[in-house]
């Protein structure tokens, strides 16, 4: 295994770095630019959703009295902070509801992390739109080529990592170095750094620490890129030395994945985004419930048993009946059939203790039964509904909405945007920040947006 890794200075972790430090907003393509803007929008509805949220609110009072100067917006909170202390909390809010976005292949959640981190970063350090999404593009495919690099065959690694805890603080890095314009030999300090405190385990699935591992990395890449501006040193072959990022976190790494085909393939457009607040392995299901709902008018009460193929990946992460509160009820397929099928809806409201204890939403996953279909894609499921009268319908589902192959629309992302901001700070408030967001290329200082969002 050693004689695959080399020694500084590292050549893989300089090539990602010289075109980081070179690249320019419009050397972007046009798809690439509007994704990261898209990506933006997502997360930003996300961010304001989540920030009264409870779990959010016990970070902030915890946390908040070690906090120092209030020079950063906590967003949708009503105050500041310091900037360390601001991107972790307004991370925790983006990913409180697993509402936030996903790498199609990788299963990362990126733009949390990322955003959150050059967001507290511009409030200090005036920054253009333009500037701001740059970065914010490079931390998303910094992100996600990482996590490809060691989870996404032919690479192969242990699913007990947590992809967005142990690469997410990485690309808060790079998107925090390109604000700080530093050099190439900080940005390679500015990774190192950030590496070093790399961490994140699938068994904190399903409690409060699933959503602090990426507001974890936000506040981790942030403070990586301010050290390394001052001139705190790391390795300068941090993801391919020995002993580094690929040999520690791979069994079996994909180095190509990494720098292979920079400024011509872009991993963020495979980001995609969820219409429903739940492990996105869970979404075909979701869609095939309503389907059917709605096609044959399927009243809960009519229904027998429901049977479901699902993806590995959906068995791996999600096949858990009988969820007890929020938390559990994010990766539980069990719970999203029944609530679904029960409400018509998949929203928020759906995720609610008061739902996930309803005795007919727990009485109901006992008709639910499940078998794994190796051949079955990640964003693809299929549902058979039987109902008390003999009849059956089904449903497959070959692409979920929001997926890559079915991307959720712009139109689609500002009525998520409304939905979830709007019981937050208001109708007003929220379509003036919607219309903000949607132009922020255009901004000359995108800390007034973040101000705009206290």
């Amino acid at each position: 295994m050693a004689n695959a890794f080399v020694n500084e200075p590292g050549d893989v972790t300089a090539r990602l770095s010289d075109y980081i430090v070179s690249v320019r907003w419009t050397d972007l393509p046009d798809d690439v630019r509007r994704e990261a803007l898209r990506s933006f929008v997502n997360i930003m509805g996300c961010t304001i959703g989540g920030a009264c949220h409870e779990v959010v609110d016990l970070a902030d009072r915890t946390l908040g009295v070690y906090a120092g100067a209030q020079h950063a917006t906590v967003i949708g909170r009503g105050h500041q902070a310091d900037a360390l202390h601001a991107c972790l909390i307004n991370c925790l809010a983006s990913s409180i509801y697993s509402y936030d976005d996903t790498h199609a292949e990788a299963v990362v959640h990126p733009a949390g992390p990322v955003a959150t981190a050059a967001l507290a970063l511009a409030e200090q350090r005036p920054t253009s739109g333009a500037d701001f999404l740059l970065a914010l593009a490079l931390g998303i495919e910094m992100t996600c080529r990482l996590s490809k690099a060691i989870s996404v065959p032919p690479a192969k690694g242990p699913v007990a990592w947590s992809q967005t805890g142990i690469t997410a603080g990485i690309g808060a890095a790079v998107a925090a170095a390109k604000l700080l314009k530093l050099d190439a030999t900080r940005l390679q300090y500015a990774i190192g750094i950030a590496l070093s405190q790399a961490a994140g385990f699938r068994v904190m699935h399903a409690t409060m620490v699933s959503s602090l591992m990426p507001a974890q990395g936000a506040q981790t890449g942030l403070r990586a890129a301010v050290l390394a501006e001052r001139g705190f040193t790391a390795s300068l072959a941090t993801l391919e030395g020995r002993y580094g990022f690929l040999e520690v976190f791979a069994e079996s790494p994909n180095v190509a994945a990494l720098a292979d085909g920079l400024g011509e393939r872009f991993e963020i457009l495979r980001n995609t985004y969820k219409p429903y607040p739940c492990s996105i392995v869970i979404h075909p299901i979701i869609d095939a419930c309503l389907q059917l709902r709605r096609e044959h008018a399927i009243e809960p009460g009519s229904i027998d048993a429901v049977r479901i193929k699902a993806s590995p990946g959906a068995m791996a992460l999600c096949d858990r009946r009988n969820p007890q509160n929020e938390l559990q009820a994010h990766i539980s397929l069990y719970h999203w059939t029944a609530a679904t099928l029960i409400h018509g809806v998949a929203r928020i409201q759906q995720l609610q203790d008061a739902t996930v204890r309803d005795a007919a939403v727990v009485a109901f996953q006992d008709k639910v039964s499940v078998v794994g279909d190796a051949g079955m894609a990640a964003d693809a499921a299929e549902v058979t509904i039987t109902l008390k009268d003999g009849r059956s319908f089904a449903c497959r589902i070959d692409h979920c909405i929001g997926s890559a192959g079915n991307p959720m629309s712009d139109a689609q992302l500002t009525r998520k945007f409304d939905e979830l901001a709007e019981p937050a700070i208001g109708a007003t408030r929220t379509k003036e920040l919607i219309d903000r967001c949607w132009s922020v290329e255009l901004m000359t200082d995108i800390g007034d947006l973040a101000r705009a969002a206290i």
